[in-house]
């Protein structure tokens, strides 16, 4: 994907153009993997989950190797063109997160990752974990493990590597997704955010505002419990969620809002020329 300097758009901490032109070989089905991105960081930013720091990727539908915009095995920046005036940007620091998430797990199509506050009291001590305690998500599992700097090994974490908390080579980022155990569909990261896996970008940011919604509920009831951790959804309530909230739920939630992204004038998908969400997607 390349930006143009006429035409910006909000990308949750990337300015990322997204021009139509006609003369652009882009494959449909890659445009509107990218109308969905595009859709899905505005939806993020205005929902809170993301800041000006946070990114959410999609994998690339015709070429399964890449994710929009760089190539999965080493994360370097690929040519996706969407304008012919346009140039490449600079690779984000921690593309790593999603290209080895990408690379160990074929089946997942999307990943969001933000410095979401509301999960760090659950990211930061290990007395209580982060656990399902809402209908709609199901995602987080029976316990969400923690991706935490101080645990890694040398190998890993070499003396000349910044401990600043960001996924900033492969080594970390393989480290990261070696963390989705247990059926979590999150990795709560330790003094930073989380990472969110999804087999769809809509359902990633599903997961993502959820994440969220479940930990202020957590610490909620902890809170009423006199300091007690209540208990997740069992086994059957985690599968039947996850049922409801993907064939049902994750669509419906969508198309509210991208219709109010399109209503506030700081979010433009020009990739949609004004046209509304389609009823599917990436």
């Amino acid at each position: 994907m390349h930006l143009t300097p006429t035409s910006s758009c909000f990308l949750a901490g990337v300015l990322f153009s997204a021009l139509v032109s006609v003369q652009a070989a882009v494959p449909d089905a890659v445009r509107a993997a990218a109308i969905d991105l595009l859709d899905a960081s505005h939806i993020l930013h205005s929902l809170d989950v993301v800041d000006a720091l946070g990114h959410v990727s999609v994998r690339n539908p015709v070429n399964s190797s890449q994710f929009l915009i760089y190539a999965i095995q080493n994360a370097t920046a690929v040519g996706l063109t969407f304008s012919p005036t346009a140039t490449v940007p600079a690779g984000f620091s921690e593309r790593f997160i999603h290209s080895e998430i990408y690379k160990k797990f074929p089946e997942v199509n999307a990943v969001v990752h933000a410095h979401t506050e509301a999960i760090l009291p659950f990211a930061n001590q290990a007395k209580v974990p982060l656990v399902a305690q809402i209908s709609t998500a199901p995602a987080v599992g029976v316990q969400v493990p923690v991706f935490n700097f101080s645990n890694l090994s040398a190998s890993v974490l070499s003396g000349d590597t910044l401990s600043d908390f960001l996924i900033r080579n492969a080594l970390l980022g393989d480290a990261l997704a070696n963390k989705f155990i247990g059926g979590s569909d999150v990795v709560l990261m330790a003094n930073h955010g989380m990472a969110v896996r999804a087999t769809s970008v809509r359902q990633a940011v599903f997961n993502a505002y959820y994440t969220m919604q479940n930990a202020k509920v957590q610490f909620q009831s902890i809170l009423l419990g006199g300091g007690q951790a209540p208990a997740a959804l069992n086994v059957k309530e985690m599968t039947d969620c996850v049922t409801t909230a993907t064939t049902g739920l994750a669509p419906r939630a969508w198309n509210l809002w991208t219709k109010q992204v399109d209503l506030n004038p700081l979010y433009v998908n020009n990739l949609r020329n004004g046209a509304a969400a389609s009823a599917t997607g990436y």
